[in-house]
């Protein structure tokens, strides 16, 4: 592993763990009644996602989304991460609390992603992995921390 990929882990998965337990709301869901929010694929190395896209470690990724209505304590967040069987015991954990997850990159919903970083498991690793794009609300009020999935992308294959 290389240095310093150790803190940057610890701080997106402090975040991540925090919204594994809020109360999920999918893509098509309207929490609190408001309109839904999505997000989706929409470029892969500067160029427009197909309907079926092919992604590989190393590709810089951008993600179309719509989010709901937010107070204004709160503000969106993208969350990409990829797994593989890394405990080998024929199952892919797809929790980022698992033994499986590779990658993961929190940052704006304008960002670009770069699927593996500069520094992960997966690129130490290689191979294949199994990939998904998060869009979270996340805020804090009072002193308390919120986070929600508002949508997500589904898992899709990605090479290694």
């Amino acid at each position: 592993m290389h240095k310093g990929f150790g803190t940057y882990t610890a701080a997106v998965v402090a975040i991540l763990v925090a919204a594994a337990f809020a109360v999920p709301a999918f893509a098509g869901n309207k929490p609190g009644g408001g309109a839904s929010s999505s997000i989706k694929l929409a470029s892969v190395d500067g160029a427009a996602a197909p309907v079926s896209p092919t992604t590989k470690m190393g590709d810089s990724l951008t993600f179309a989304t719509t989010v709901q209505s937010l107070p204004g304590w709160q503000y969106a967040m993208v969350a990409v991460s990829c797994y593989q069987d890394v405990n080998g015991d024929g199952v892919i954990n797809t929790s980022i609390t698992g033994p499986d997850v590779v990658y993961t990159q929190l940052d704006k919903p304008s960002a670009s992603f770069m699927l593996g970083g500069y520094s992960s498991p997966w690129i130490d690793r290689g191979g294949d992995a199994l990939c998904r794009a998060d869009l979270y609300s996340y805020g804090w009020k009072s002193g308390v921390e919120y986070t929600q999935v508002l949508a997500t992308t589904g898992n899709w294959s990605s090479s290694g």
